[in-house]
């Protein structure tokens, strides 16, 4: 009989309170959205890594194309909606050619790369003379 009292309701038991539940529920939520805010800074950070990455590569890409005479129109095929890209060749004298590659991500980032390209005089062209 006694073990039975035991575990019968003793007016002077105690345990949590639904006040005391109600502010751990609290602190809990509050604790898991700023966790869930910080996974969400730190994705957008990887994309945005990715996107710098990806960006300089497709640059560097558009001037290896250039300088093997691939046309623009191949490699500029390969990138992600949203992204942007121009190539402005600018001639220099008979053999050379200044070349710039831009590409803008949709996060608006810019990678920008300029290459000069010389080629060798073929034995009909003259090289430029600075005589007056």
């Amino acid at each position: 009989m006694s073990f039975i009292k035991k575990l019968s309701f003793d007016g002077n038991q105690s345990g949590f309170s639904l006040l005391e539940t109600l502010i751990a529920a609290v602190l809990f939520s509050v604790s898991l959205t700023g966790l869930l805010q910080y996974h969400l800074i730190l994705q957008r950070s990887l994309q945005y890594q990715w996107q710098q990455r990806q960006a300089w590569r497709w640059v560097n890409e558009q001037l290896e194309a250039q300088d093997a005479g691939v046309p623009v129109q191949t490699v500029t095929a390969s990138l992600p909606e949203g992204w942007t890209s121009s190539l402005n060749v600018q001639p220099y004298g008979p053999q050379c050619q200044r070349v710039t590659a831009a590409v803008v991500t949709p996060r608006h980032y810019s990678a920008s790369l300029t290459r000069w390209l010389c080629y060798p005089l073929t034995e009909t062209e003259e090289p430029i003379s600075n005589t007056s």
